[in-house]
């Protein structure tokens, strides 16, 4: 598979991008999918240029690590602040940061409250400034946005808005086809999405929401004009979609769904590199979430396992307890 390359601002191959998901999208998970293959860029979780700037604590130790292999990466910052949000892409920019994404989509009701994340949709001239003043501050580097497509349905935003976070030297837009209000229910909607290529043509654009296979990313890519495609919670529940999207995007062979034993020993690996970012305590604890997204559907674990599994507070007992759960009976061959 193509190696993940950035051939000019804004663009990536694969055109595969795995979305910034706060409290999922760490090193461990982003190394763990760029080990699988096919990913084209990856994203921190969303970070507040203020605790960013004090710098300080174990927590922003663990939301801005990283290592050589973690590349391409983007640094996604979030705030309502241009100036604040300037010094803190300088800062990223100083520890070798290539691509800044600023965050105006997140829906969460804290994020908002503040005027942050998607309340920036209701503001449209403060979001390109904070564009204009990020772009500003760090020359040659790759500043992007990720927008949804309005606060609510009464305010559909996103074409205009495009277009002025365009002319504020946006690089690349990420366009989440919901709006504010929706959250992550209902459908995404790919139309509007394509109405916001066609506002900025030439821009790389990526679309977001409901892609569940390769075949699928096919389809929203070409009826919507995008560049490329950014797989968010799907990719929390079914890690090696990434590989699949990519492969079809390329024309390639789709790999084969992992079977049991290799889905264990892709969990087992997941839980040594949490272990190892967080301690072997906070490490068991935190890997609680991913045991009823992608391990118990692919281990086919029972309840009364899984909720034996989350109760433990040790990863070297975690990594014992779920290695007896790989069914011996099943031929390594045999996927699901």
């Amino acid at each position: 598979m193509t190696c993940p390359t950035l051939p000019r601002p804004g663009v990536v191959d694969p055109p595969v991008l795995l979305a910034p998901l706060a409290g999922f999208s760490d090193l461990p998970f982003r190394m763990m999918i760029r080990e699988l293959g096919g990913l084209g860029l990856g994203f921190t979780e969303m970070l507040h240029p203020l605790a960013l700037l004090r710098g300080t604590g174990d927590k922003m130790a663990c939301l801005t690590a990283t290592e050589p292999a973690d590349t391409p990466l983007a640094w996604q910052l979030y705030g309502r602040d241009p100036e604040l949000l300037a010094r803190a892409a300088r800062v990223l920019a100083a520890r070798g940061a290539r691509w800044i994404d600023l965050n105006m989509g997140c829906p969460v009701r804290k994020i908002v409250s503040r005027g942050e994340g998607a309340a920036l949709l209701k503001t449209p001239d403060l979001a390109a400034r904070i564009a204009e003043e990020v772009v500003r501050a760090v020359p040659g580097l790759t500043v992007s946005a990720k927008i949804r497509l309005g606060w609510d349905d009464s305010c559909i935003v996103a074409p205009a808005l495009a277009r002025q976070l365009v002319s504020a030297g946006i690089s690349a837009l990420i366009i989440h086809g919901r709006t504010a209000v929706q959250g992550f229910k209902g459908k995404a909607d790919w139309n509007r999405i394509a109405d916001v290529v066609a506002s900025v043509p030439g821009i790389p654009i990526y679309g977001n929401g409901d892609i569940s296979d390769g075949t699928e990313a096919i389809e929203r890519m070409k009826s919507s004009g995008c560049t490329g495609i950014m797989v968010g919670r799907a990719a929390m529940k079914n890690p090696w979609l990434i590989p699949e999207i990519a492969a079809t995007l390329q024309g390639q062979p789709v790999p084969p769904p992992p079977t049991p034993s290799e889905a264990l020993a892709f969990a087992l690996r997941h839980l040594a590199r949490t272990s190892a970012l967080y301690g072997k305590g906070k490490g068991a604890v935190l890997f609680r979430k991913w045991m009823p997204l992608y391990v118990r559907p692919f281990l086919r674990m029972k309840r009364a396992e899984m909720v034996a599994l989350m109760a433990e507070r040790d990863a070297d007992v975690l990594a014992k307890q779920l290695a007896v759960l790989c069914p011996e009976s099943v031929e390594k061959d045999q996927a699901f």
